[in-house]
């Protein structure tokens, strides 16, 4: 049975590491019958306005205030050349800096760009909460509403899946799903440093973070137990 994975950048480094803005275009629209954003919606260029860069400078990944899946070039090149399927591209413009206009950009910014999963699936964990929407594709599911917690992480229906290499869920734009193929080629031949995977029934079980038990680095090791660096570990 195909395995499947999320694609992590948030757990995976400490966002202040590296470069990052705020999505300074949005102009999504919601559904008339459902209320979600519509994917379809986005604008054809995703605008950034820089707040930090960070010592590591332009990673693969490109943190943003809407957690959208941004990526660097190169990545992108090696998913391409391995010719990967289900998703679209759209270009990334950064454009200044989001508190200080006059401030310059540096000379040199490396390309990035907006992944779009255009193969889409179900979830049968967390259950769904209410029927699809009939208009797009929405359904919304049993997330938890405070916090983030998932005890039993989450589940692909596997009758919804086309075998793309990578899909998502209509109206959750920020999630990723992949299988072991688009995994194994991000970790094996692409720049994977600021990326990482995590196995479908194991997303965001872990706890969240609370003062009174953890340091900040015992959770961040704790957490680490979860992702997934090396193809090795798949």
């Amino acid at each position: 049975m195909q395995q499947f994975y999320v694609l992590d950048t948030i757990e995976a480094n400490d966002l202040r590491l590296f470069a990052g803005g705020q999505w300074v275009n949005d102009t999504r629209e919601r559904c008339p019958a459902c209320g979600a954003f519509r994917d379809d919606t986005e604008p054809p260029e995703i605008q950034i306005a820089l707040n930090h860069i960070g010592r590591r400078g332009f990673a693969e990944f490109l943190w943003n205030s809407h957690g959208l899946p941004l990526f660097r070039q190169d990545l992108v090149d090696c998913w391409r050349e391995a010719r990967l399927t289900g998703f679209e591209l759209r270009p990334v413009h950064i454009i200044g800096w989001y508190d200080s206009p006059r401030r310059s950009l540096a000379p040199v910014i490396p390309a990035y760009w907006r992944l779009i999963p255009v193969s889409k699936v179900q979830l049968s964990e967390p259950p769904p909460v209410e029927g699809q929407c009939s208009v797009c594709g929405f359904v919304k599911y049993a997330f938890p509403e405070l916090g983030s917690h998932l005890p039993h992480g989450i589940r692909i229906d596997r009758q919804t899946w086309d075998g793309s290499d990578f899909c998502g869920i209509a109206g959750y734009g920020t999630f990723v799903f992949c299988g072991r193929r688009a995994a194994e080629v991000s970790l094996g031949t692409g720049p994977s440093r600021h990326i990482a995977f995590v196995s479908e029934g194991y997303y965001r079980r872990w706890d969240e973070f609370n003062i009174r038990d953890w340091t900040t680095k015992t959770y961040q090791e704790y957490v680490e137990d979860f992702l997934i660096r090396k193809v090795k570990d798949l």
